[in-house]
């Protein structure tokens, strides 16, 4: 048998649970099905099981956000950050509390001593893991059916992606930010650029030394914002005289935060994959 892409798996996974989603929890063969209490399983592998139809979901991720949104579900939602999460779920009203993956585990912990409200954590690592995040979202809140055709057309622009960058040369590619830190593979940014056709030339998050990047034969310079360089500004330096990314003009602009994961990913990561490969350009 031949080797199985991980993203063509990961896609037959997800709709594989959108065709249990759209069967009901309960089993009946035909008819309306009340699918309460649904039972999904979260970014960070952990069963969530909501018992009735959610009047008040707070949400402190953006991408969550939007996919509930498109489930038709915005006039439940609480929009949270993560310094107001905690007092957005202690309302006892909340039936659904979405955060990011990312959270660490003592705002977790105060998290769930706050709120009697089930708690879905959301991500996907890698980026292409995202149609079945989405897919969970969708069970636990009672529109799996729903989630299903997001997750279809997210999964067909991840395989488009895929393909793509099968015939592409990975770029390499420097993550910078305020302060004139780089950003390794595990950072926000970090899991799309390499989504994106990109290898990050750092293994790990560490302040740079201007001294030693000319050695690393840097193609393209992706610039988190706010606060991270500008193509003008980098050309100041005399010791990136040399670097590819800024004598071809490929100094890319991001998101600090990353893209959310939405509907919309699957196409912000072909305009990255588009700006990292571009052909370069003269500068000024």
């Amino acid at each position: 048998m031949g080797h199985v892409p991980r993203r063509a798996l990961l896609a037959a996974i997800a709709l594989m649970a959108l065709v249990l989603a759209g069967c009901g929890v309960k089993g009946e063969p035909t008819g309306a099905v009340d699918p309460y209490p649904t039972r999904a399983v979260d970014a960070a592998g952990q069963t969530v099981t909501v018992t009735s139809a959610p009047t008040r979901i707070v949400s402190a991720d953006p991408g969550a956000t939007a996919i509930l949104r498109d489930l038709g579900l915005g006039s439940t939602l609480v929009e949270a950050t993560a310094s107001t999460v905690g007092t957005a779920a202690a309302d006892p009203t909340t039936s659904l509390v979405v955060i990011p993956l990312s959270t660490d585990d003592a705002a977790l912990q105060q998290l769930q001593a706050a709120t009697n409200a089930p708690i879905f954590r959301y991500g996907a690592e890698p980026l292409s893991t995202a149609p079945t995040v989405v897919t969970q979202l969708g069970i636990s809140v009672g529109q799996g059916p729903k989630a299903a055709t997001i997750a279809r057309s997210m999964a067909s622009g991840f395989d488009a992606l895929d393909q793509r960058l099968t015939s592409e040369t990975p770029v390499l590619t420097l993550i910078e930010g305020a302060g004139f830190v780089g950003y390794g593979p595990a950072s926000p940014v970090g899991l799309a650029v390499a989504a994106a056709g990109g290898k990050n030339v750092l293994e790990y998050d560490q302040p740079l030394d201007i001294t030693l990047l000319p050695a690393l034969e840097i193609s393209a310079w992706v610039s988190l914002q706010p606060g991270g360089s500008t193509l003008a500004s980098l050309q100041k330096f005399p010791e990136l005289a040399t670097v590819p990314a800024i004598t071809e003009n490929r100094v890319i602009p991001v998101p600090k935060a990353g893209y959310p994961i939405d509907a919309a990913l699957p196409g912000a990561l072909q305009a990255l994959a588009d700006d990292l490969h571009g052909a370069a350009v003269a500068s000024g």
